[in-house]
């Protein structure tokens, strides 16, 4: 058995490590972790040489990859065809244990970093130490009650605030507590009834106080923002993340919101970087029998298959601008599981035209550089953190290799792979 007490020395032997600079696999193969950090790379042989005295782990068979993260979750959902009525009918400890059977969901599958998108204050309890004593977990950044308008999306959480002042206050109280992220939500949302997606929420100057507070506190700011407006008052805001980058309008026929690109405004802030995340994955299951042919689609069913290709184009055209996509599935809404963090992986191969090694980076270094944390994690380098994946097959061969993890460690720990 292996032991990745504190203070413990592990060595791996592995078929190959994967380099972020290079996109290619090293011709090392072998790995020491000491706690929880990369000790040392190079060749097993060497390093057994070395540290003759070390736990040795035989992973001869598989790639060496960083673990994944998912920046946009909602551990307190259930990713069931009806998640708020859900959530609003379950306690506070039927809740806070379905999140940490959830984050451990994540974790099995090759997430080791994960970002919550807005939770009760409860949700902060996962930080303890005695919550990792009793489920393995893996790093999280917990963002606490979203900042919202009175009545606006996700307002049942407790962090509704209106004024500069109250803004100010609240991204205190959210570090005070604990919180390593701000959400500010900048327009209405579908999950909220009566908040009005297609609506803007908060001002420039409004998002200013919240980005310039939190920047003082070391906190970084992400933002939900469905509309084209929203967009324009989060960049014009400061936020470090744009969450959706939706540009909903809503369509005069049917009333459903729809996806409408506008370029002349997208296109001012051509180079400005902003990290983003699209969630192109999420409702994903909801449209596969229409998208599969199985089912035959309705006038309404053929309109959302259509906003999905437009949320594609959206994504390419986001990127073509040049803001920096990140990985973040809004696991917790309607059919959008947990442990599929390799969906989107897929689909930004497959649908989205990117490289294996461009979305290697944004489910690695990329997300970890928008969460603050890219000098801590998001590579196999030595001194970063020991957060590791263990593949069969390449994923640089074969997307779908990310379907199946042999072997998670986080932070030095070994974990039970799904």
């Amino acid at each position: 058995m292996i032991n990745t007490s504190e203070g413990s020395v592990l060595l791996i032997h592995s078929k190959g490590i994967y380099d972020s600079k290079k996109h290619s696999i090293r011709s090392d193969n072998g790995l020491l972790i000491s706690g929880d950090k990369i000790e040392k790379i190079g060749t097993f042989e060497t390093l057994q040489k070395e540290y003759p005295n070390a736990q040795q782990l035989d992973l001869s068979s598989c790639y060496l990859f960083p673990g994944l993260f998912n920046t946009h979750v909602h551990l307190e959902f259930d990713a069931s065809n009806n998640p708020l009525p859900v959530y609003l009918g379950a306690n506070e400890r039927v809740r806070f244990l379905g999140a940490a059977e959830r984050a451990n969901s994540l974790l099995r599958s090759g997430v080791t970093t994960v970002r919550d998108a807005g939770s009760t204050w409860d949700l902060l309890n996962l930080q303890d130490a005695l919550a990792h004593e009793i489920i393995q977990l893996p790093r999280l950044q917990l963002a606490g009650p979203p900042l919202t308008v009175t009545g606006g999306h996700m307002h049942f959480m407790g962090g509704e605030v209106d004024t500069v002042d109250e803004l100010i206050r609240s991204v205190r109280l959210h570090q005070k507590r604990g919180c390593g992220a701000i959400k500010i939500v900048v327009t209405g949302g579908q999950l909220t009834p009566g908040s009005g997606a297609d609506r803007t929420s908060y001002t420039i100057e409004q998002i200013q106080a919240v980005t310039q507070e939190a920047a003082h506190l070391g906190l970084p700011v992400f933002a939900h923002c469905l509309t084209t407006k929203g967009f324009v008052n989060a960049v014009e805001g400061g936020v470090d993340c744009i969450e959706h980058v939706a540009c909903f309008i809503r369509n005069k026929e049917n009333q459903i919101l729809e996806r409408v690109y506008e370029p002349k405004v997208m296109e001012q802030y051509r180079g400005v970087h902003r990290h983003f995340t699209q969630a192109i994955s999420c409702f994903y299951h909801v449209l596969d029998p229409y998208r599969s042919g199985e089912k035959e689609c309705t006038p309404r069913d053929a309109f959302l298959v259509q906003q999905e290709i437009n949320q594609i184009d959206c994504f390419r055209r986001c990127v073509e601008l040049g803001l920096t996509p990140v990985c973040g599935t809004d696991a917790g809404m309607v059919k959008t599981f947990f442990d599929e963090t390799f969906l989107e992986l897929e689909v930004f191969v497959e649908r989205c035209g990117l490289t294996t090694a461009q979305v290697i980076d944004i489910a690695t270094v990329n997300s970890a550089e928008a969460l603050g944390l890219g000098s801590v994690t998001g590579r196999l380098v030595e001194g970063y953190s020991a957060d590791i994946i263990a593949l069969k097959k390449n994923p640089l061969d074969d997307i779908h290799s990310f379907r199946n993890v042999e072997q998670v460690i986080c932070r030095g720990v070994c974990v039970n792979a799904k």
